[in-house]
């Protein structure tokens, strides 16, 4: 229950100093930059090496490209008939597409199911990152290109992952992963690790905004069904079908429960698509999916 009021007060703080102009436009970036540069870094470098990679791993790292791939596939049915402008569109099937399998995912992870199964969840962090990296940028600049040539386009992709801090960690966690297991260093990890929730949740607080729930009501309804509804009922179904049980794909299933990307936002808003409508639907999201939250982890922990 503590790590609820936790979760609830940082969001409504992150809210209020914005409401009332506590900080200044924009200082939710300097909290996101202590995030990505130390915080993820951190749990990447204490978790990484407690893992004990199996095939198991295969399953978590599938269901971020299954979920985008799903979205993909909807909207393009769906606008059929809703005929949502081609900016909004793909704002949707990015925005939608994505968990929020950081920020939201690893303080709620570590709420219902432990610390121990963030392991779990930097591997699926990690993919949902590759996935907004690689194709939510191609589909984002199909939309409007701004680079003067497809070689520009994939160098600034292939820069964009491979500069991704909490990457870099990953990769440093692997390779040097016996000599991270040093007490001491542990001690130092856990505790930038341990910032990373209520700076996160304080961040997107600050970045709250529902001031346009009244336009485009039905592309906002559409995007919350998708994220909330249909990805988690898809990921659900496909464990059971295969028979997968166990709190490892619990986690695995949980992360494709969470609330949209808010990392999302900034590739919509750097291809020129409908950033108002991506922020929106992001703020509404995390309100829902948060309460959505113990539903969904009794679903998976009785059919899972």
């Amino acid at each position: 229950m503590s790590n609820f009021i936790v979760i609830f007060l940082c969001l409504l703080f992150g809210y209020l100093f914005r409401y009332f102009k506590l900080t200044k436009k924009g200082g939710h970036l300097a909290i996101n930059t202590w995030v990505i540069y130390v915080g993820l870094p951190s749990i990447a470098l204490k978790y990484i090496p407690q893992i004990n990679w199996s095939f198991n791993y295969v399953y978590t790292a599938a269901l971020p490209f299954a979920g985008f791939g799903l979205s993909y596939v909807f909207f393009r049915f769906l606008n059929r008939w809703t005929k949502f402008s081609k900016r909004t569109l793909y704002t949707l099937i990015i925005v939608a597409g994505l968990s929020n399998t950081s920020f939201i995912g690893f303080p709620l992870v570590s709420t219902y199911y432990g610390e121990e199964f963030l392991k779990v969840a930097i591997v699926s962090d990690q993919v949902t990152f590759f996935t907004l990296s690689l194709f939510g940028v191609l589909l984002a600049a199909s939309c409007k290109d701004i680079f003067a040539s497809d070689k520009e386009k994939y160098e600034y992709i292939f820069k964009r992952i491979l500069t991704f801090p909490p990457l870099i960690a990953c990769f440093l966690a692997l390779i040097f992963h016996s000599y991270l297991e040093n007490e001491t260093l542990n001690s130092v990890f856990s505790s930038f690790a341990a910032t990373v929730s209520p700076m996160a949740l304080f961040s997107i607080g600050m970045q709250l905004n529902f001031k346009r729930i009244s336009h485009e009501l039905n592309a906002l309804y559409a995007g919350v069904v998708m994220k909330l509804l249909i990805i988690p009922i898809f990921a659900i179904g496909t464990f059971y079908a295969m028979g997968l049980h166990g709190d490892f794909f619990r986690v695995s299933v949980f992360e494709m429960t969470m609330p949209c990307l808010v990392a999302s936002s900034i590739v919509v808003e750097k291809f020129g698509l409908n950033v108002k409508f991506a922020n929106t639907l992001i703020g509404i999201s995390i309100i829902i999916g948060i309460f959505l939250s113990f539903i969904w982890y009794s679903v998976i922990n009785t059919l899972l």
